[in-house]
């Protein structure tokens, strides 16, 4: 049987189970690019859009959740599932949000012509965050999460999103990421640059969420 097939049958198990969840183990402990490189998980990753997937890194003992969020519905899905498997335990929760840097997609000489422009971007970014961070903090809570289990932390983003997550997750003692997924037909973006993508490749020794 083709591990696509392999993968579908999964899948439909899964959704017609109304699984709340799909947990994979990674192969061994090295880097993650054989996982995306390779069979039966790469394809569930690409085929499964009806509930999260985990990806379990060995040895994860921290209780410690990095929640990172953009101001989309997928986002909020992820507290969401985050929030419901995560109320009642005693791990720590952080909402974090890396705003976009201007360099990502900005020449350097517009703005050294423009100096108030990053300034005036950070401003407006924020603006529009806040109700998101503001409404995640809400699900959690409403999930039974206490006040005093969740924080949030909004950054001033460098020119990668999934390194700046991974660099919070590591430098803090995070043991999991959750990440919503964006749209159904990203599927090629999600292994061609997206964050997810970069986030999984790069994440060893992490148990990664990925919520549809």
């Amino acid at each position: 049987q083709c591990e696509s097939t392999i993968a579908r049958d999964i899948r439909f198990w899964a959704k017609n189970k109304r699984a709340d969840t799909i947990l994979m183990s990674r192969r061994g402990r090295t880097d993650f690019k054989p996982f995306i490189m390779g069979a039966i998980s790469t394809r569930l990753v690409e085929y499964c859009r009806d509930c999260p997937l985990w990806i379990v890194g060995g040895g994860v003992r921290s209780k410690k959740a990095l929640i990172a969020v953009d101001s989309s519905d997928n986002a909020l899905r992820a507290v969401d599932h985050a929030g419901f498997i995560l109320a009642g335990t005693d791990c720590r929760v952080t909402i974090f949000y890396t705003m976009r840097n201007l360099r990502r997609f900005v020449p350097l000489e517009a703005l050294e012509e423009a100096p108030d422009l990053e300034e005036f971007w950070r401003n407006k970014a924020g603006q529009q965050i806040a109700p998101y961070m503001k409404k995640a903090k809400e699900i959690l809570l409403d999930a039974g999460l206490p006040g005093d289990q969740i924080a949030t932390k909004v950054i001033d983003g460098s020119r990668s999103a999934a390194d700046d997550i991974l660099q919070e997750a590591r430098e803090n003692g995070f043991g999991t990421i959750v990440l919503g997924r964006r749209g159904l037909s990203k599927i090629k973006e999600l292994f061609m640059g997206s964050v997810t993508s970069k986030v999984l490749i790069n994440s060893s020794g992490l148990t990664i969420w990925i919520v549809q």
